[in-house]
């Protein structure tokens, strides 16, 4: 998908979504939150983008997770099988970082504007590290082993400065995996959930 020749999605299978991008950020935290039960969350999922009930609910689950991702498809957003990137943003900690810097850089309110999701996601990963949630994405994603001396260790404060909470994995990689894992979870208990309901029905 290119942004300079295609418009936004605002429908999928089909059914029309809710485009604001508050609606990727809970789900992003809905994801991570332990104390809801999967089952919930599935169904909580679809109805934050969904504004109306989807005739597939397996299909609507993928579509949801390609739009969450931007137009990726679930290969891409794997990436390679090498170690992943590491996570440069995380919108509970950095909520009042992301506001302030998108008022600062974009003059965009973020309480009164209700970007699309996939724009909002592209600004905020190419915000300038001019402002403070730029500098911290920059030194978050920064390879420290490529520098040396003096500039080696100003940038190991800086990421020390910046460092999100550590989850449980202890990798980016097993983080990324344990989260497409439980993805994965939710789609086959949803498959499983309407199987039982076609058996009944028969």
């Amino acid at each position: 998908m290119n942004p300079l020749v295609d418009d936004f999605p605002r429908e999928l299978c089909g059914v029309p979504i809710d485009t604001d991008y508050r609606r990727m950020v809970q789900f992003e935290l809905l994801l991570r939150e332990e104390s809801v039960p999967e089952a919930d969350k599935i169904q909580l999922a679809l109805s934050l983008l969904y504004k109306q009930s989807v005739p597939d609910p397996v299909r609507a689950w993928d579509r949801l997770l390609w739009y969450y991702s931007c137009g990726q498809s679930s290969e891409q957003a794997q990436g390679d099988g090498k170690a992943a990137p590491p996570r440069l943003y995380d919108f509970e900690t950095d909520a009042q970082r992301i506001y302030t810097a998108f008022l600062q850089c974009y003059r965009i309110d973020l309480q009164k504007e209700p970007l699309h999701w996939w724009k909002f996601h592209a600004l905020l990963l190419y915000l300038p590290d001019t402002c403070v949630m730029g500098k911290a994405m920059y030194y978050r994603g920064l390879d420290v082993s490529t520098l040396k001396g003096a500039e080696r260790k100003h940038a190991m404060r800086m990421k020390a400065l910046f460092t999100l909470d550590k989850p449980k994995a202890t990798t980016q990689a097993q983080r990324d995996r344990e989260f497409l894992a439980r993805i994965e979870k939710r789609r086959r208990y949803l498959e499983a959930q309407l199987a039982k309901q076609k058996r009944g029905e028969a």
